[in-house]
């Protein structure tokens, strides 16, 4: 049978660390609370209360309070209630989990240790197998982990090597009690089914050990959920984006793994399911400037790459004063008056000589608009800004960010571009200084 101690070591939750234990009253977080105890963690117990048994769940707040007295541990209760519909098992681990993190905050804890077996490894890479899910769900709950995105805290689960059975026969052993929990042995909920109806049958056809060889499986396929991570490390290191003709030469699974990956590094708040992955992979084929829009993350195609970043914030527009300077998210405009404009200048696209009678009326720095239209300086007719922007070749995010400036609703300068004609400089007239400086 495992040693726990040597799994926590494993963990890296060393002896005398503060441990939030997940209790429900089971006999799997029951062992694990007294385990964590016994080898010298410090331990403290929380437990959600959430009414759906009656007075049966009242029954096991009491006894995970003598446990806790047992313990001498600080004891933290939660009387929740779990919104009707939807994945009700799913919305009442995810409250637990907030919980514990915010008892582990409050304790100084920097882990929360759950129960979970290899049984429930077992079953947990099964109901991934049969919801469709790739090699993350295939690798079934890692040992260790943030206990949520972002998150200081760790989620540990220590008796992950241990089957169901040798929990108990510890528990029996030691003479511990525990709750038993009458709505597990139905078969409403899927995991239940599984447990009651599937498992039996496949440790009949397949031997006793079958979860352990599920959950060995699990590991071994852990062990390649890296590779994304890997394979994004590599292709990253040739520049900035992922290379269409890379991606191309994957095979498909391959390339959602590796859209995953990106989005894990570089947008963390992103969702990471198969629909957003297959949406992305389906830009390969698309136009260059398409994008798709992930939560807080969007990833666009440019001509030779996918490339993952943040959308680009709106910009309201600003009045710009005769002289001085105007901040805003993207950069700052600076506007010096000039007696006349110099000789020559440098041909910095960041810098504008501009005839100081383009700026007369409302002067004014906004985004630029679909529709938007001007008269650049050194050709004839007019042109879209949309096209001007596509021949200058800027990546479709960036050009939600491209700024104009206007006089009377005139556009006078696309800012780091080109001038409109009525803006060029003669040199024995007054003249303005435009220098734009990109925010860092």
């Amino acid at each position: 049978m495992p040693r726990v101690d040597a799994s926590l070591d494993a963990l890296g939750v060393p002896p005398g660390a503060a441990v939030v234990a997940g209790v429900s009253g089971g006999v799997d977080s029951t062992v694990l609370a007294r385990l964590l105890h016994g080898a010298g963690r410090r331990v403290i117990v929380a437990h959600v209360n959430y009414g759906l048994r009656g007075a049966e769940s009242d029954a096991d707040q009491a006894f995970v309070e003598g446990l806790a007295d047992d313990l001498r541990a600080p004891l933290h209760v939660r009387r929740a209630r779990v919104e009707a519909g939807g994945n009700i098992q799913e919305k009442a681990r995810d409250l637990r989990y907030r919980f514990f993190e915010e008892v582990a905050a409050a304790e100084g804890a920097g882990v929360v240790a759950v129960g979970s077996t290899q049984d429930d490894q077992a079953e947990t890479v099964l109901l991934h197998l049969c919801r469709g899910s790739g090699p993350r769900g295939a690798a079934g709950m890692p040992a260790e982990r943030p206990i949520a995105r972002g998150s200081s805290v760790r989620l540990v689960r220590p008796l992950l090597d241990w089957s169901r059975a040798a929990v108990e026969a510890v528990a029996r052993a030691q003479g511990w009690s525990w709750r038993e929990d009458a709505s597990n042995a139905g078969a409403t909920y899927r995991r239940n089914a599984l447990r009651h109806e599937v498992m039996p049958v496949l440790r009949r056809i397949f031997g006793d050990d079958v979860s352990a060889r599920v959950a060995a499986s699990a590991a071994r396929v852990g062990a390649w959920a890296g590779a994304p991570g890997l394979l994004l490390d590599a292709l990253e290191a040739l520049g900035p984006g992922l290379p269409l003709a890379s991606l191309r030469a994957l095979p498909v699974e391959v390339r959602h793994g590796l859209y995953l990956a990106a989005l894990e590094r570089h947008a963390p708040a992103a969702p990471r399911t198969a629909a957003v992955a297959a949406s992305i992979d389906r830009l390969l084929d698309a136009q260059s400037g398409r994008r798709v829009i992930a939560g807080p993350a969007v990833v666009w195609r440019d001509r030779a790459h996918l490339v993952v970043g943040a959308p680009a914030q709106p910009v309201a527009a600003v009045r710009v004063p005769p002289a001085g300077a105007v901040a805003t998210p993207w950069g700052t405009l600076t506007v010096e008056p000039l007696d006349a404009a110099p000789a020559s200048w440098d041909d910095d696209p960041h810098v504008a000589i501009v005839d100081a009678g383009a700026l007369a009326g409302e002067v004014v720095l906004r985004p630029w608009a679909a529709g938007d239209t001007f008269a650049p300086l050194g050709g004839s007719g007019t042109k879209l800004v949309s096209d001007l922007l596509t021949d200058a070749r800027v990546p479709a995010p960036d050009r939600a960010g491209q700024l104009v400036l206007t006089a009377d609703d005139r556009i006078v300068w696309v800012v780091g571009h080109r001038l409109a004609r009525e803006a060029g400089a003669a040199a024995d007239r007054p003249a303005v200084r435009l220098r734009w400086v990109l925010a860092r």
